[in-house]
């Protein structure tokens, strides 16, 4: 789940990177598809990060183990 959420999330930058170029002339994209097309899948993108990331803190806070002390019950 983590790795999931860090590939979204590379992904994510790489297209604002790819926004940031177009838009200060460094990348050049004389019909300006590149732009658009970066913002919106960033955008898509997003939610989808924030939606694996919720994810993954509910599994690591469920179920009452946190794996950072041992079981003290005996068995």
């Amino acid at each position: 789940m983590l790795g999931a959420f860090v590939c979204v999330v590379l992904v994510v930058v790489l297209l604002a990177g790819m926004a940031v170029l177009s838009v200060t002339g460094v990348s050049f994209d004389p019909h300006g598809y590149g732009l658009f097309a970066a913002i919106l899948m960033a955008a898509v993108l997003t939610p989808a990060a924030v939606l694996l990331w919720v994810l993954y803190r509910s599994m690591r806070r469920g179920g009452g183990y946190h794996g950072d002390h041992e079981d003290t019950d005996g068995g």
